[in-house]
């Protein structure tokens, strides 16, 4: 039941949360949880356009296949999967090109500079299957 009605988006933000706070107990807890934070603010404004993507295929394919065209709904969805694939070999590269200068944004403290710079290459790896997953998963309606 806790899951229905989109609660679960307010649930994945709880446990990012949850996840920033436990990162407090960890050896150095001022830079675990400066660091943990940048990164997840990164992934999150990252995820808007694949999601964005996916919202905007859904309704496309949702609207080829109530016309009767199923296959135009599987162009939409080939081109759909394409543009993310591009998106997440642009940002990926983007952003593991400018991992020595991405944490400057954020903090002029260089020990968390350095440490969002040896993550930025786990954080390009997230980026493809988040772009993936969100275009595949589309807007969900209830």
């Amino acid at each position: 039941m806790f899951l229905c009605n989109g609660n679960h988006h307010s649930l994945k933000w709880w446990s990012f949360e949850v996840l920033i706070l436990l990162s407090g107990l960890l050896p150095n807890p001022k830079l675990e949880t400066s660091v943990l934070s940048i990164c997840l603010t990164i992934s999150s404004l990252h995820f808007v356009i694949p999601f964005g993507l996916g919202v905007g295929a859904s309704t496309r394919v949702s609207n080829e296949l109530g016309s009767g065209n199923p296959q135009k709904a599987l162009v939409a969805v080939r081109v759909a999967m394409f543009l993310a694939v591009v998106e997440t070999v642009v940002v990926s590269t983007v952003t593991f090109l400018c991992r020595g200068v991405l944490g400057k944004a954020y903090s002029n403290d260089e020990q968390v500079v350095d440490y969002v710079a040896a993550i930025a290459p786990f954080l390009c790896l997230s980026f493809i299957t988040d772009s993936l997953q969100a275009v595949i998963s589309g807007k969900s309606s209830n």
